[in-house]
């Protein structure tokens, strides 16, 4: 594999082309997720970005040097998306506020999201939780 030091990576393999694919609660955690990989290397590269049990799931891609493995670039970055990770489950994906992983469902499918207290009883299209006529805003 060739070195990819100082060539800036692509803005579609960095942090900010897939930060509005999750809840607009994790665009902190995310931004300092990318200012802290710039910090790292100016060119890094995401592998694989997504959300699983709840929370974000991000890979950077490993680097080369002069053909060899970059193992303290793998350490240092995987540090940084673990700290994101686990910052996830303990935030809500839509406002940002302390939460925690929760099951959710529309009577025929069930998945896990990180949510809040208040938006954990949100239903798509309403702005009130379910039951109480409160609206959170």
């Amino acid at each position: 594999m060739d070195d990819s030091r100082g060539v800036p990576a692509p803005p579609d393999r960095q942090i900010p082309a897939w930060a509005g694919t999750v809840g607009p609660g994790w665009t902190s955690l995310l931004e300092k997720l990318h200012r802290d990989l710039l910090a790292l290397a100016p060119d890094y590269r995401i592998e694989s970005f997504g959300t699983k049990f709840g929370g974000l799931r991000i890979t950077v891609a490993d680097r080369f040097d002069n053909g060899e493995f970059d193992g303290e670039f793998a350490d240092r970055a995987t540090a940084l998306t673990d700290a994101a990770e686990t910052a996830s489950e303990h935030a809500c994906e839509d406002c940002g506020a302390p939460g925690r992983i929760r099951l959710r469902g529309d009577g025929q499918h069930i998945w896990m999201q990180a949510r809040c207290e208040t938006c954990r009883t949100v239903l798509p299209g309403r702005s009130d939780p379910v039951g109480t006529g409160i609206d959170p805003a």
